[in-house]
């Protein structure tokens, strides 16, 4: 005997395999082998860093420095973090003694750009334009620097300055000349992202966790064990996920474009799954105190060559910038979402969701403190609405849903680490069935816990290397419905501009 189960369990169950797709976090674009790719959100100068040994004025290239200073500027930078981490301990070291050479300020904000930390590298990069406003390498660093905190504006007004210069070498012109195209407000830019991962999963099927089940019938309780095949199923799988971002600026207004295409491949045709998701989000006024967000998006799920769901979401909120003190670097919001869902192969579970929504994001910067972490982001959601069944026959009827959801992004050195905890509570209005504890109302409790450790790794340019593990619980009032999943993951994750 089989047994449907609702939809919110199989997709909460799918829900554990996903990646979160990142809002992004500005990453210095140094050099081909520099540390970490470049955020999408704060796009950098490709291979910036190493353009202070680009200088072709012979009042500037060939600049002897001052013999109290012991530290001579070498290009190109070291690829690795570590190299660059001990090349910056090597310049503080010095710098008492090179407080008035600009060649060596120059070097030790490119080497931090090359670690990602654009906020300290423009101190530095300051200092050297201060002592020597010629360097055109330092230009151009420092309009990277500018752009790694978010001053767009201010770092394409000192590219157009830079670029009506006529002692620039033909390679600096020509990076020059990309990165105008690449910082014009109009045009739409974009970067891919690819990861492939292989790991273990205690539940590739999406099982209940029971072994048997007790049937309740007019002649009385019956209770059967569960066949071998619908029990948890553990094993190992590879993923592969292939993603689109893109950010079209139109005046004040801001278009965010989202694709992404993941597949999960096992050894069993019945647990493989894919997945399509695409999102549109536009920004009223991004840099506004108070500003609207809408979005839309798509999900496509086929699990074991069986298409699962098709549902459409939509929502709209209001923004507005948080008061003095820390919370000025949140931005809270609300506002009203709506989602339907339509399972092919089970019309009967079709349902419309409404509810609201209240967030908050969260961002700090400490890469200038001494040993402190650089870049953080804190995201909050709360949710809470009403599912409502488009059959009256739908198991349970309508349901009401809240959630939680918190996640963590944080950088230190080299390495980032992201966590995200969810909890949702699920309550349906009827009996779910007069077979299951003699129609029972079904309530749905769940927690997922997800952790992912990355770095940048050192053979392949703009690539991470990371580790992930997720573990999902779910309680319910009906055996039927209560679940348990661990995965680990570990893999590699390109960006491609």
């Amino acid at each position: 005997m089989t047994f449907q189960l609702d939809p919110p369990g199989i997709y909460g169950w799918l829900a554990g395999f996903g990646f979160v797709v990142c809002t992004a976090v500005g990453s210095a674009h140094a050099q081909a082998a520099a540390a970490s790719p470049p955020s999408f959100t704060a796009p950098k100068l490709n291979a910036v860093s190493n353009s202070t040994a680009l200088v072709t004025d012979p009042a500037t290239a060939g600049t002897v420095l001052p013999k109290v200073c012991p530290i001579q500027p070498v290009y190109p930078l070291p690829g690795a973090p570590a190299e660059l981490e001990q090349l910056i301990n090597k310049l503080d070291a010095s710098a008492p003694l090179c407080l008035g050479d600009a060649q060596f300020h120059a070097w030790r904000g490119a080497a931090l750009l090359g670690l990602g930390r654009p906020a300290p590298a423009i101190e530095s990069l300051e200092r050297a334009l201060l002592i020597n406003p010629d360097l055109p390498g330092a230009q151009l660093d420092y309009a990277s620097a500018l752009m790694g905190v978010g001053d767009t504006r201010s770092a394409r007004e000192l590219l157009l300055q830079l670029g009506n210069r006529q002692d620039l070498s033909p390679g600096l012109r020509q990076m020059l000349d990309k990165e105008l195209v690449a910082t014009d407000p109009d045009v739409l830019r974009s970067r891919w992202l690819l990861t492939t991962a292989a790991g273990m999963d205690s539940n590739l099927n999406n099982a209940p966790s029971a072994t048997e089940l007790t049937l309740t019938f007019p002649q009385g309780a019956l209770t059967l064990p569960l066949l071998e095949s619908s029990r948890p199923r553990r094993g190992l799988a590879a993923l592969g996920i292939v993603q689109w971002q893109g950010l079209k600026p139109q005046g004040n207004q801001l278009w965010l474009f989202q694709a992404d295409l993941r597949a999960r491949h096992t050894g069993e045709a019945e647990t493989r799954y894919q997945q399509a998701d695409v999102a549109a989000t536009w920004l009223q006024a991004q840099d506004a105190p108070r500003q609207w967000v809408a979005r839309v998006g798509a999900t496509q799920v086929v699990f074991g060559g069986q298409p699962l769901l098709k549902s459409f979401r939509a929502s709209m909120l209001h923004q507005w910038q948080g008061s003095e003190g820390w919370s000025s670097q949140c931005r809270p919001s609300s506002g009203l979402e709506f989602e339907n869902r339509a399972y092919p192969s089970s019309n009967t579970l079709d349902g419309r969701y409404l509810g609201v929504l209240t967030a908050v994001v969260c961002t700090t910067d400490m890469a200038e403190a001494p040993g402190a972490p650089g870049s953080q982001l804190v995201n909050l959601q709360v949710r809470a609405g009403t599912d409502r069944a488009n059959a009256v026959e739908r198991p349970g009827a309508n349901f009401t849903r809240a959630e939680l959801r918190a996640s963590w992004e944080g950088r230190y050195a080299s390495y980032k680490l992201n966590s995200d905890y969810g909890y949702s509570l699920q309550s349906d209005a009827a009996g779910y069935s007069p077979l299951l504890a003699d129609n029972l109302k079904r309530s749905i409790k769940r927690h997922t816990l997800r952790a992912e450790l990355s770095r940048p790794f050192g053979a392949w340019p703009y690539a991470d290397w990371f580790v992930s593990a997720e573990i999902s619980v779910q309680h319910s009032n009906l055996e039927a419905f209560k679940s348990r999943q661990t995965a680990f993951y570990s893999g590699i994750r390109w960006s491609i501009q």
